[in-house]
This record gives structure tokens, sequence and C-alpha cells, in this order.
């Protein structure tokens, strides 16, 4: 059922909208250069935690959507643990099918 949101992360990608990797998406939080931050739900508690803090004081959505490998082979990378989308119409495109996704 996530396949058309990890389809969606990766088109998010080739068009030059998504920061992913520890530094690029840490830098985006404080910079502010972003719309909704995807962290997955197989991250570390602590992991989970300190980017939704970030997200939270930079005033950016986040979501909790995925697995680590799956957000990874999705954007062509290794392993992810998150993601940061800089594009409003794919932010918000991509958080409405995160939040109305059925189980």
């Amino acid at each position: 059922m996530d396949e058309p949101i990890y389809r969606m992360l990766g088109l998010c990608m080739k068009a030059g909208k998504l920061l992913s990797g520890n530094e690029q998406v840490s830098e985006g939080l404080k910079k502010r250069q972003a719309v909704l931050l995807i962290v997955t739900e197989d991250s570390s508690p602590r992991t989970k935690d300190e980017y939704i803090k970030a997200a939270e004081r930079a005033h950016i959505s986040s979501r909790i959507f995925g697995e680590k490998e799956k957000l990874g082979r999705a954007l062509g990378k290794g392993v992810r643990t998150a993601a940061l989308i800089t594009d409003k119409g794919f932010g918000r495109a991509i958080a409405d099918k995160i939040d109305h996704r059925k189980s």
C-alpha cells in the first residue's frame, strides 16, 4: 500500500526537490529550506526525536513513514533514515498520501 508514496518520493528526488542523508537533512532543517520532513518508522527513538524536534524548531511539518531500506531504494541511494522535501507541491501531496494511507 505504501508503494505510491515511495514512487512519489523517488520522483521528488529526481526533480531535485528532496534532501537525504544526515548531513543534508540536518543542514536543510537548520536553514529552514524545507516543507516536510519524513523520518522512517524503523529509525531509533532517539533519531526520530532529534529530527522531529529540529523540524518543530524550524516550523517544518513532519511525518513518520516507511522503512530505511525502502526509502533508500526509492531514492536510488543506500539506507536512509530521513528525507526532507523542499517543494510545497510535493510536500503537500506526500503528506496527504501518508495521512490517508490504508494500513
